[in-house]
């Protein structure tokens, strides 16, 4: 028989809570700064920066640099490197610039259609570059930046001009830019304060970004009231409010936005308004005119002349040069109508209603800032004439490339809070030799 062998020592029964847990194999941060946060892809920086000259001066332009705003959105996208994505925001917006760019054809004023088709092919263009290009948050904020660069020298100025009058807190009087109309001027700081809360948010993770961003967005607003813009300064509070609402009601909010903005697109211009509002907004600033500047008797007039081509229109920039009033029909619906008809209208509103919602659908910082961006600018789409405007197209665009540049910047290099507990835990527990014991 053969003998057992000796026992070399005592017999350990090991727990659970007593195995060793090797520390997980953590990946090292692409970064070249310790501590940095990653900041997802990046788009190439030529076309970047390109992009960047295209905001600033899209802010504060002066009159040809609309003349060069196609052909640097195509040669931005060149720059990228690589073939455009189309998604159906793209496709609709490309569908709008060969809409725009066949409609001189049928139109009785080819010499005033084809500058006016130029610039719906233009803002179309720029929509799509910006989608293409921007792609991480080092991109959003660069561009972005560059156009509030060029809102702040604008709303320096008007605030200067304000100042040289011993004005600066009289509304009452109206103060612009020299050589550019104030209403544009309005408008572009109004669609600056959206992007500097865009842009707040997207440097939230950086304490100077953030509080760079408050301070624009005074000295942007203050400007607006100094302009006697009533429907910018309408949309401005506007858009503050319904940030705030869909910071505390998000869901609610996005309804509610999305539903007063598409009834009221639809009611205003076929007149449908109660008069004491009209009344009350036409004495805003104590400049009271009986119709609004004229809007509540071009509004019929632009009416009836889209129904003479309801679909295709009469061609874009024809009606503002030759209807009797000499002014366009500040209002976005029989702006686009008489431009482009009904098919124009639906390429039209498809393509800001399809980026609204895409950025909307994509998390709650993206549908405030949709929110927000939908309500400032509602009282310009009512009463204005800035269709073709490139800040508006450029922020527009932005605004759908917000989710994808903050997601991977949240989605990274955080360990979940189970895995630092196991980890602490191993790392503290002193380490036992299982089933041996020291020699004698």
């Amino acid at each position: 028989m053969t003998a057992a062998p000796p026992r070399t020592g005592p017999r350990l029964h090991v727990r659970a809570t007593d195995r060793v847990i090797p520390p997980p194999r953590r990946r090292r941060p692409t970064t070249a700064r310790p501590g940095a946060r990653p900041s997802g892809p990046t788009g190439s920086l030529p076309a970047v920066l390109l992009l960047c000259a295209v905001a600033f001066v899209a802010a504060r332009p002066p009159w040809w640099s609309f003349n060069y705003a196609a052909p640097l959105a195509l040669l931005a996208i060149g720059l990228s490197g690589r073939l455009p994505r189309l998604r159906a925001v793209d496709t609709l917006a490309l569908l709008l610039v060969f809409w725009a760019a066949v409609s001189p054809l049928w139109s009785s004023r080819t010499d005033l259609a084809l500058p006016g088709a130029y610039r719906y092919i233009s803002v179309g263009l720029l929509l799509v570059a910006c989608r293409h290009v921007v792609r991480g948050r080092r991109d959003l904020l660069l561009v972005g930046w560059a156009y509030l660069a060029g809102c702040a020298i604008v709303a320096v100025e008007v605030a200067t001009g304000a100042r040289s009058q011993g004005d600066v807190l009289l509304f009452a009087h109206r103060y612009g830019v020299d050589g550019r109309e104030v209403n544009l001027t309005a408008y572009t700081l109004v669609v600056g304060v959206v992007l500097a809360l865009v842009l707040a948010l997207a440097g939230a993770h950086r304490r100077a970004v953030r509080l760079a961003s408050l301070p624009l967005i005074a000295l942007l607003g203050y400007a607006v009231l100094l302009t006697g813009s009533r429907g910018a300064a309408i949309g401005m509070v506007l858009g503050l409010l319904a940030a705030l609402a869909a910071y505390l009601l998000p869901r609610f909010a996005g309804m509610t936005v999305a539903g007063i903005a598409a009834g009221a697109v639809l009611v205003v211009p076929f007149g449908m308004t109660p008069q004491n509002e009209m009344l009350w907004l036409d004495g805003l600033y104590g400049r009271p005119t009986g119709d609004i500047s004229g809007r509540l008797s071009i509004w019929p007039y632009a009416l009836s002349t889209w129904w003479e081509s309801p679909l295709t229109g009469s061609g874009a920039g024809v009606f503002i040069s030759t209807n009797p009033f000499e002014i366009g029909p500040h209002n976005l619906l029989l702006t686009v109508g008489n431009d482009l008809g009904l098919i124009g209208v639906l390429l039209y509103f498809g393509t800001m209603a399809g980026a609204l919602v895409t950025a909307a659908r994509t998390g709650r910082t993206a549908l405030l800032l949709v929110c927000a961006f939908t309500a400032a600018t509602l009282p310009i789409w009512l009463t204005g004439q800035w269709e073709t405007a490139l800040g508006f197209w450029l922020v527009l665009g932005l605004l759908t490339v917000v989710p994808r540049a903050l997601g991977p910047a949240r989605s990274r290099g955080v360990a979940p809070r189970h895995a630092r507990t196991l980890l602490r835990r191993a790392t503290s527990a002193p380490t036992v030799s299982v089933g041996t014991s020291p020699r004698r």
